[in-house]
């Protein structure tokens, strides 16, 4: 018997990149769907509680987000810094003239050692907090008291 050798097919040729086209097609989708979809999600369901906010508190023109034990908004105006919740019901409030950030500060550096830290605003489990940060601590001191409300060492290269 005697084996006949074919040559190049361009019919296969033709099947074989159609098949192909068809694979990357099917990954683009699976990766749309099942991994930006929900990201995409995510981000529009952040920009309506954000909106919902900014609609009844007109005089608030920036927005701060934080996630520590809730996802808590918080944003100032010209007098009063406020906090609210994912829904947009304000939690409380406090006046402008109330926080001290020099000397939540000074309690991070004489209690606790801490140098170079950076300050912002945040929700602790029940009030407003300072959220004091530097490379080696986190620390969160109650706005109205100055007690600690959470410590902690940052990992090693993070």
């Amino acid at each position: 018997m005697e084996h006949e050798r074919k040559g190049f097919s361009f019919r296969q040729f033709i099947l074989t990149i159609g098949l192909f086209c068809i694979l990357l097609t099917v990954i683009w989708l699976e990766i749309s769907v099942f991994i930006s979809g929900p990201a995409i999600h995510y981000d529009e369901k952040i920009a309506v509680q954000q909106e919902t906010i900014l609609k009844s508190h007109r005089e608030i023109k920036e927005l701060d987000r934080h996630v520590f034990a809730y996802v808590i908004y918080s944003g100032a105006d010209q007098e009063n810094y406020y906090w609210f919740n994912e829904n947009g019901e304000q939690l409380t409030t406090r006046s402008l003239a109330q926080l001290d950030y020099d000397k939540a500060i000074a309690v991070a550096e004489e209690s606790y050692g801490m140098k170079d830290c950076e300050i912002s605003i945040g929700y602790g489990y029940e009030r407003p907090v300072y959220r004091i940060e530097n490379a080696s601590f986190e620390l969160y001191l109650d706005i109205d008291s100055l007690e600690q409300v959470f410590f902690r060492m940052k990992e090693e290269g993070r």
